[in-house]
């Protein structure tokens, strides 16, 4: 058997502190770059960010089935589901190069390369309008309010159903600051051969849209629970005909 190489064999942390927090019994690593940050000081406090979120996921979520975390960020929900839904394999998708760093150390410290894919980062989601985008400066402490922008950078923007063809998965969790419309009419058709339970983080100027595409696509919301003014969560299933 052939070596492998250097750069397949070594993985290096960017410069981060890392946060040993108990949960549930159970040792996480969390990597932290910015303590000030949304999400980041909440792994500093030894929590999880959104805990009543997390609890709805596991609420609907099969212990050990297929995930798909779009708009991963650090891997806070990723980490949550991989080690206490017991996930048999998560697909993270993140473009935002100052996350995926992080998100790779989360996945690296708590050995979870196996169970994690995460082939698709550095490549965001939409519904084929645009090939490429930039992704936004996030407002000051808080790197998962960062956007992506359509034709403005590099990033190399597909949709759901080129990126994810031949896959099937228990649920998909959206979090992507305002484009799930794009991310949700860009995965048609991986929706509509597996109904998969749907977890959504829609902005409020998109719920007449949404409203829409769960009646078209017969989705029924199953929970929700609001955090932030601007936003509401969604967990959806498949209506039964």
């Amino acid at each position: 058997m052939q070596p492998k190489s250097v750069s397949e064999a070594v993985f290096l942390t960017p410069k981060v502190r890392v946060a040993r927090v108990n949960h549930l019994r159970k040792t996480i690593l969390f990597a932290v770059r910015n303590p000030r940050d949304v999400i980041q000081r909440e792994h500093v406090a030894g929590r999880f960010y959104e805990p009543e979120e997390l609890g709805i996921i596991a609420n609907h979520f099969p212990l050990g089935g297929q995930f798909c975390d779009i708009g991963a960020n650090v891997g806070n929900h990723t980490l949550y589901v991989a080690m206490f839904l017991h996930a048999e394999r998560i697909v993270l998708v993140e473009p935002n190069p100052d996350a995926t760093d992080l998100l790779r150390s989360n996945v690296f410290l708590n050995g979870l390369e196996k169970v994690c894919d995460l082939r698709h980062l550095g490549i965001g989601l939409s519904d084929g309008g645009a090939k490429s985008g930039g992704v936004s400066a996030s407002r000051k402490n808080n790197l998962g309010g960062a956007r992506m922008v359509e034709n403005e950078g590099d990033i190399p923007l597909i949709t759901g159903d080129a990126l994810l063809a031949g896959e099937k998965f228990d649920m998909i969790k959206i979090d992507v600051e305002g484009m799930e419309m794009k991310v949700l009419n860009g995965m048609e058709n991986l929706l509509r051969r597996t109904k998969p339970k749907l977890f959504v983080e829609v902005d409020r100027q998109n719920f007449k849209a949404f409203d829409d595409f769960c009646a078209t696509h017969n989705y029924e919301v199953l929970e929700q629970f609001k955090r932030y003014r601007p936003n509401t969560n969604f967990l959806l299933g498949p209506r039964l005909e």
